[in-house]
Parts: C-alpha cells; structure tokens; sequence
C-alpha cells in the first residue's frame, strides 16, 4: 500500500469516529432534554417532573373530581416546592410548579 492510500484510510477512518461521537452526543443531548418521570396519578391528575421544573397536569377529561390538588416536588439542595390548585371537575390545564435550583425528585400528588 502507498503512503496516499494509508494517509487516506487514516482520514476517512477519523472523520468516522468524529461522526459517530457527534451523533452520540446529539441522542444523548436530546433524550436528556426529553426525559420525565411521573408521579402517582389522583383522580386522573399528577405531577410530571422534569431536571429541575415540575408540571401538574390532569389526563383526558381532566380533573375527574372538583377540590385541591397539591404536587410536591422534592429539590436535591434547598428545601421542598409545592403546587396546590383548586380544580373543578373537567379541568385538565397544566400548571408550572416552582423550580428547583440544582435537581428535582419524583415527588407526590395529593387531593383534599
């Protein structure tokens, strides 16, 4: 083999490993951004938790029971955020909870 040819299989074999490492990153990066978790589901109604944002939402048909519903959502640093929303039946608005500053758990949703 000529030193062209080497030269050449090196480039192309390069080019490929900084392709490959590119597209990882780029399904890593928009998994992570993608990513929830949800918590328990009371009267079709939960919190959705995010990296350091949390939403509570109702499913199909909303709320399936008129009263509060309160999502918490424990923060890895600072203390605990919650949200309480008065819900009439049929509401299936989602409602931004406070942020965390670092890291949000799975938290609970409760109905009183």
């Amino acid at each position: 083999m000529s030193k062209n040819s080497t030269s050449l299989i090196a480039r192309a074999a390069s080019t490929v490993a900084v392709l490959l490492v590119a597209g990882g990153a780029s399904v890593v990066a928009v998994t992570n951004a993608s990513a929830y978790t949800d918590s328990n589901k009371v009267h079709n109604c939960w919190g959705r938790y995010y990296n350091t944002d949390f939403d509570q939402m109702c499913g199909s048909g909303g709320a399936a029971a008129t009263g509060n519903y309160r999502t918490t959502a424990p923060c890895d640093v600072e203390g605990d955020n919650s949200l309480t929303v008065y819900r009439n039946r049929g509401n299936s608005t989602t409602y931004d909870g406070p942020d965390c500053t670092f890291d949000v758990e799975t938290g609970q949703t409760y109905y009183f």
